[in-house]
């Protein structure tokens, strides 16, 4: 009996603890580029900083520009920074 109480145990923590790790934003930032699909991420602060659009603008200059409809930013709960995932546009890439 107390051996499966403690199976029960061990389940219910193990599933909280992937739950609170499938809770944390992927904290990697990078460029684009071909390798990553022309994709790129970037932080900033909402408070200290203007939304990072130049900058993005900047990174996709080598790519045609940014894909504006692929931005997607979201503030981070417990920190004061947004996370920013963007695409580079390639329109007008001719292979």
């Amino acid at each position: 009996m107390y051996n499966e109480k403690m199976k029960k145990l061990f389940l219910l923590l193990s599933l909280i603890s992937i739950q609170s790790f499938a809770n944390e934003p992927d904290s990697r930032f990078y460029e684009p580029s071909v390798s990553n699909k022309y994709q790129g991420r970037l932080a900033y602060d909402p408070a200290k900083n203007n939304y990072p659009i130049e900058e993005m603008k900047k990174l996709c200059e080598q790519f045609t520009g940014i894909d504006t409809a692929q931005i997607k930013c979201k503030k981070q709960s417990n920190k004061k920074i947004s996370i920013c995932e963007y695409k580079c546009s390639l329109h007008w890439l001719v292979d």
